[in-house]
């Protein structure tokens, strides 16, 4: 793809589809071979977040398939910005033309810049006081990427760094200076200049010193690091804790060694968060991370620091805690520098699942052990005391009166939750109650009509009983009687003789029938009287007959 045009790869291939698509791409709505294509040649490399975003404003058709499918986003995860026009999409993500609409007075940058540097020009140099605020920012300018020709006493480094910092500590005099912000905001003076020196882009005339400090304030303002930044670091105990236990639910054995050796995570990771990895990573390779960052936020943060831990743990797991020491104290950059190009750090970062809402759980979780830590009266652990410390007597009583906000409207929360909940489970209840009245009442129902019926089968079982005794009792006289009338009768003829006793059972019987309708109906019908004795019966009657 040397040389051809991002633009010229998407037409050349939705029209000149292969052989394979020919039939189904062919015949298809431009639209929907665009959405066909497009994720296929992003994932490749071909082409890049500004194609991408051109292809969106073709139509409203295309531009709801490029949202729904996320395919800017997908774009900078696999290629990055572009590095020309790098530094105009970090200030559209990084919101800076709304923080530039909040600024008094309705000043332009460069007279706001101007004034908060106590300057003349952009080739001035602020003054700094030699104490305080001023005089840390002083000394730790000589200390910053002391190498690097830009930043040497030779270089203009030196001064950019110092009139943005003091520039940044003015304007968020809430947060003001912290020893980190001077790597972040020299290697943003190093990525404009050369972001400037390669393209012409014009940047609404916008000097590196102030998109230096523009991009800075985004960070501060709009992407969480306003409490690392400030005073004793608030918001590092929280980032150390999320990350401690990312670590133990993707490499349980590195941090089982690190409880061994008495080392915590902290140490691993403060520089990380602090100077969001410029103090360990090579430009080209930071400026990757920082676009995932500035697209996604803290999750990229805990991504990349997965990803750097990965390469570190074989080195780490064979180390004691001494060994641990030495190591970062005489390679500051870890030697990533070699380990990791942009693309495989990214690669690698990408595949450690971190979502927003898991470190929403793990927030929620923290703030349960802080309120938890707090009503016991035991003494705190070391570890206790460097993931809580605001729980020390004497603590930062801002961050200490800020997390029990954050516990007492999470308690409300749950106040309000239990409540609706009881409510609905107290319907949910009601309805059960009344569901099972009407279940009771028709069973009482069923089982009133059983018993009846069972009684009367009882009346009717002695009924049948009783009437099979007469039965046999009127059939055993009908027999003596016949058998009697027969010896004394001997000239009658054997036939008639055996009529006559039938006929007798037979009165004997009807009136007993006749105050029984059900039974007298087998009768009428001619049906036998007694199911289950039908043999018994069939017997008496052959016995009779040969008598």
């Amino acid at each position: 793809m040397t040389g051809l045009n991002n633009k010229n790869v998407v037409w050349c291939t939705l029209y000149h589809p292969s052989d394979r698509d020919q039939m189904s791409l062919s015949d298809a709505p431009l639209d929907t071979r665009i959405g066909e294509v497009l994720p296929v040649l992003i994932q490749y490399g071909w082409i890049h977040v500004d194609t991408v975003e051109d292809v969106a404003a073709v139509n409203k058709n295309l531009r709801t398939l490029i949202e729904q499918r996320k395919l800017r986003r997908l774009a900078v995860r696999v290629t990055g910005f572009p590095a020309e026009l790098r530094v105009r999409y970090w200030l559209r993500v990084g919101d800076v033309s709304t923080l530039m609409k909040e600024i008094p007075n309705q000043l332009s940058s460069r007279t706001l810049f101007l004034k908060l540097t106590e300057m003349e020009s952009l080739e001035d140099k602020a003054p700094l006081e030699t104490t305080g605020v001023e005089g840390e920012i002083g000394r730790d300018i000589e200390r910053t990427f002391p190498a690097n020709p830009f930043f040497s006493e030779e270089g203009d480094g030196r001064r950019q760094l110092g009139n943005v910092l003091k520039a940044v500590a003015v304007h968020a005099n809430d947060v003001g200076y912290c020893q980190g912000m001077n790597y972040v905001v020299a290697a943003l003076l190093l990525l404009v200049k050369d972001g400037q020196e390669a393209s012409e882009v014009d940047l609404d005339g916008l000097s590196t010193q102030e998109v230096a400090f523009w991009l800075t304030l985004a960070l501060i303002r709009r992407k969480g690091m306003a409490d690392l930044w400030k005073h004793k670091m608030p918001g590092l105990s929280q980032c150390i804790y999320l990350f401690q236990q990312l670590l133990k639910l993707h490499f349980y054995d590195l941090s089982a060694h690190f409880r061994q050796i008495g080392m915590h995570s902290s140490i691993l990771v403060t520089q990380w968060f602090v100077t969001l990895f410029a103090r360990v990573l090579a430009i080209p390779t930071l400026a990757r991370v920082w676009d995932l960052i500035l697209l996604d936020g803290w999750k990229a943060v805990y991504r990349v620091a997965l990803a750097i831990t990965a390469e570190l743990r074989p080195k780490l797991l064979a180390m004691d805690l001494e060994q641990c020491s030495e190591f970062f104290r005489k390679n500051p950059k870890l030697g990533l520098e070699e380990a990791f190009s942009p693309d495989l750090l990214m690669l690698r970062a990408l595949k450690f699942k971190v979502t927003r809402s898991s470190l929403k759980q793990l927030e929620e979780e923290r703030h349960l052990e802080y309120l938890r830590l707090r009503l016991q009266e035991a003494p705190l652990s070391e570890e206790h005391r460097m993931l809580f410390p605001t729980l020390e007597h004497g603590g930062d009583a801002v961050a200490q009166r800020k997390s029990l906000e954050l516990i007492r409207s999470k308690l409300q929360r749950f106040d309000t939750d239990v409540a609706s909940d009881t409510v609905f489970l107290q319907h949910k209840i009601e309805a059960a109650e009344k569901a099972q009245a009407q279940a009771m009442s028709v069973r009482y129902a069923i089982a009133y009509e059983l018993s009846e019926v069972a009684i009367e089968l009882n009346e009717r079982m002695e009924i049948k009983n009783r009437l099979r005794s007469k039965f046999r009792k009127l059939m055993e006289t009908a027999i003596t009687e016949a058998t009697t009338s027969s010896t004394t009768n001997a000239s009658t003829s054997a036939f008639p003789m055996w009529i006559n006793p039938f006929e007798y059972i037979n009165e004997r019987m009807s009136s007993c029938f006749e105050r029984l309708p059900l039974l007298s109906s087998y009768l009428d019908t001619g049906d036998e009287l007694h199911g289950g004795d039908n043999d018994t019966d069939d017997e008496e009657d052959e016995e009779a007959q040969r008598n």
